[in-house]
């Protein structure tokens, strides 16, 4: 009898397992306490460490469109967390140029991923996969319709992929065409080898005419497969006109 019993417990573990997982709740922090638990899981589990400009993220209970911290919690616990804002660093790369009106279009529309944590006894249970949902969702919701981040070694690569994402290969640049009120403008956005299999990846997550965002990555094999006027060589791989990768 008590080897049957374990026997049913066996049987019975990825069920639990299963149900455990969906009632996880993924919201973002409202109050300072939760807000202080998702940064430190984020700092003590993501190796390389911060970037030392990000803003520090406050509590968002009006959930609005700013750097937020996006906790996943199972019952009080906390299980994972991630830390997404608009992609105000690159929006002020283009400003810099003097591309203003791009600027503008292009922090309104990406929501940038900086950081996305599962709690060690945890993982190998989808909840990665399901924070990346909740995110794309979250960007969706405030009218974002491009989701880039930069997975840092290929379990997190992998979990990119799994939440359909298009993911680069390590150190090639994104690039991403921005068209607002007529006026092209190019940006490329490389990666150095800072972090060792650091690459981009990137999903759209909702439609856009104007502006309208086309992604893809330089083509290092040259201009075979380049921009339609055969001077650049990029390979476009989505746009947000479609809304889904083409490619």
């Amino acid at each position: 009898m008590r080897l049957f019993g374990r026997f049913k417990d066996l049987l019975r573990g990825p069920a639990q397992r299963h149900e455990s997982v969906s009632r996880i709740r993924i919201v973002p922090t409202a109050d300072q306490v939760h807000t202080d638990m998702v940064r430190d899981l984020l700092t003590e589990q993501i190796k390389h460490g911060w970037d030392k400009s990000l803003p520090k993220p406050a509590p968002n209970p009006d959930d609005l469109y700013r750097p937020t911290l996006i906790g996943a919690w199972s019952q009080d616990r906390l299980v994972g967390g991630a830390f997404v804002m608009p992609d105000s660093q690159d929006a002020q790369c283009l400003a810099v140029r003097g591309a203003y009106d791009a600027a503008e279009a292009f922090e309104r529309c990406c929501c940038m991923i900086q950081g996305i944590a599962v709690a060690p006894e945890r993982r190998g249970e989808g909840i990665g996969t399901r924070i990346k949902h909740a995110v794309d969702a979250w960007a969706a919701h405030h009218h974002a319709c491009l989701v880039p981040g930069i997975p840092t070694n290929d379990e997190a690569c992998r979990m990119n992929q799994k939440a359909g994402y298009v993911t680069l290969p390590p150190l090639v640049p994104l690039v991403v065409k921005i068209t607002h009120h007529g006026h092209q403008t190019l940006c490329i956005f490389p990666i150095d080898d800072t972090v060792p299999g650091s690459r981009w990846a990137f999903r759209p997550v909702g439609q856009s005419a104007d502006p309208a965002l086309a992604i893809g990555q330089w083509n290092m094999e040259g201009t075979r497969r380049g921009d339609h006027d055969g001077r650049l060589p990029v390979q476009w791989i989505a746009d947000t006109t479609a809304g889904i990768p083409n490619a």
